[in-house]
């Protein structure tokens, strides 16, 4: 097959029957060696093993257009960065948590059951992560297992400094 397009790797199709990729992007590397034709006209091949038909054709290649074609699909189809994806969570927090604010005027023992009872998750997690960060930053008790499932939620979460350490 010829080398196809970083894009390939997201639109493939794979069966479990021969052909067992399919896409338009695979073409032979010479024309009769099609494995048959689709409903819509476009050929569908075989491939073992892509990676090896890719290498064989850039040899030769200085290697410095390697990455020009790559596609970042870490967080999907949005194609958000790490920052961005951050400040929308807590961005979306911060405005859920005004919202909140403004609940409290109406005293609703409904909205609040509703909260905890949706909201139980989150609230576990935010349990974990100001719990690991109070035992570590505090100068008394143990420091806080790595593995302790109590905490295993929280395993990411790094703590702020103390408050005589911050930099406002």
């Amino acid at each position: 097959m010829k080398p196809v397009p970083p894009v390939f790797f997201l639109e493939v199709k794979r069966q479990r029957t021969a052909p067992f990729w399919v896409h338009p992007s695979l073409q032979p590397l010479s024309d009769n060696s099609g494995a048959g034709a689709t409903p819509g006209g476009v050929e569908e091949q075989q491939v073992e093993n892509p990676s090896n038909d890719a290498m064989d054709s850039d040899e030769g290649n200085d290697g410095d257009e390697e990455d020009d074609d790559l596609i970042d699909t870490q967080f999907g189809a949005d194609q958000l960065t790490f920052l961005e994806a951050m400040d929308e969570k807590i961005d979306m927090v911060g405005e859920f948590l005004k919202g909140l604010k403004y609940q409290r005027q109406f005293r609703d023992r409904r909205m609040l059951e509703t909260l905890e009872r949706e909201g139980a998750s989150f609230f576990r997690l935010a349990t974990a992560c100001l719990r690991k960060e109070k035992r570590l930053t505090s100068t008394r008790g143990d420091a806080p297992s790595t593995w302790d499932p109590s905490t295993s939620s929280a395993m990411f979460y790094r703590a702020r400094p103390a408050r005589g350490d911050e930099n406002t």
